[in-house]
């Protein structure tokens, strides 16, 4: 009897040191496997190093490219640049960052875009210190800049430069604040679409039509309804496929793949939380792969997240923990 309890601990043994040694095979083949453009992100680490990073996934290290941090960065379709709010002593407003040379360029300063928003009606932002702004998501669109305007993120702006003035205007407005936004090209179309608080319990994802001549809003339709994100997380949970078919989103404890044409839902992976929140979520370039950061929620609220970097092959459903980043490190924003 002692010798049979033996081998079978012997051989469910085996069995953990095979399963075991077959995981860390595929995790690495998986990252080997990875040829997208650097995960890119700001932060401000609890050793006081601060601006903004790229991330190489095969090597999980990041590499300074700016010392500004570009806040709540964003790509620009091609991947030669990014676009951020800076919010420093030197420089607030929006500012671009080469991602060849990394230089940095200024597009539009604070004084500047506080001149247009009064100019239709909107309130200024002040800058009191270095820290978050009330400038939201800005991304690249057109010849110019969307972003939210103001901490509320009900308004949606567009702005860019004519004759190096500063023009600006309302793209769209809500009744209620939202958590992030994409603009998308498709048949001749650009289409918005909103994640937006919606009721106490629910937040809803809507797709809304823009006239591409004279930017004006003129169709809206309402796309999924979720449970609503915990009132302490504003980031979105939300990213939309190139081809505008699919809407990745979070939904407690899986991660799915809302099909628009198929209509019909699709599980990708499984992500509990435990005094978490998922922070950010996004599509590789390529759509093979999804990132995603998991948040730690400080004690009272003392400190902000501590991010823990995931990312998931689509097709096989392999997740892999890229990295857990030191309580105290705050980060601004991440694209990928």
């Amino acid at each position: 009897m002692k010798k049979r309890t033996i081998k079978l601990f012997i051989f469910i043994m085996f069995i953990v040191c095979v399963f075991c040694i077959y995981k860390i095979y595929i995790n690495y083949k998986m990252i080997k496997e990875i040829k997208q453009p650097a995960i890119v992100f700001s932060a401000r680490f609890k050793d006081g190093d601060k601006g903004t990073f790229k991330y190489d996934i095969k090597t999980g290290k990041a590499e300074k490219i700016s010392d500004y941090a570009f806040q709540e960065l964003s790509y620009s379709n091609d991947y030669e640049k990014i676009v951020g709010v800076v919010w420093e002593d030197r420089f607030q407003g929006l500012a671009e960052l080469d991602m060849k040379n990394y230089t940095f360029k200024p597009i539009i300063e604070l004084e500047e875009l506080n001149k247009c928003a009064k100019e239709i009606g909107l309130d200024d932002i002040k800058y009191i210190m270095p820290g978050v702004s009330n400038i939201h998501m800005p991304r690249f669109y057109k010849d110019g800049y969307t972003f939210f305007w103001e901490h509320a993120k009900d308004t949606i702006c567009y702005a860019n430069k004519q004759n190096d003035v500063c023009k600006m205007k309302v793209l769209y407005r809500s009744e209620h604040g939202n958590y992030s936004y994409h603009i998308k090209e498709k048949n001749n179309e650009d289409l918005l679409f909103v994640e937006s608080r919606y009721e106490i319990y629910s937040q809803k994802i809507e797709r809304i039509d823009i006239n591409k001549n004279n930017l004006e809003i003129f169709g809206k339709e309402e796309l999924l309804i979720t449970p609503r994100k915990n009132f302490s997380s504003s980031t979105g949970n939300m990213d939309i496929s190139n081809d505008i078919n699919r809407i990745l989103y979070y939904e407690k404890p899986n991660m799915y793949i809302y099909d628009f044409d198929a209509k019909n839902t699709n599980y990708v992976n499984s992500q509990h939380l435990l005094w978490q929140d998922i922070v950010y979520i996004k599509f590789s370039p390529d759509e093979r792969y999804i990132f995603y950061a998991v948040g730690d929620i400080p004690f009272f609220w003392t400190d902000g997240y501590r991010l823990n970097f995931y990312i998931v092959d689509i097709k096989t459903g392999n997740k892999i923990r890229l990295d857990k980043w030191e309580k105290g490190d705050t980060f601004y924003g991440i694209d990928w």
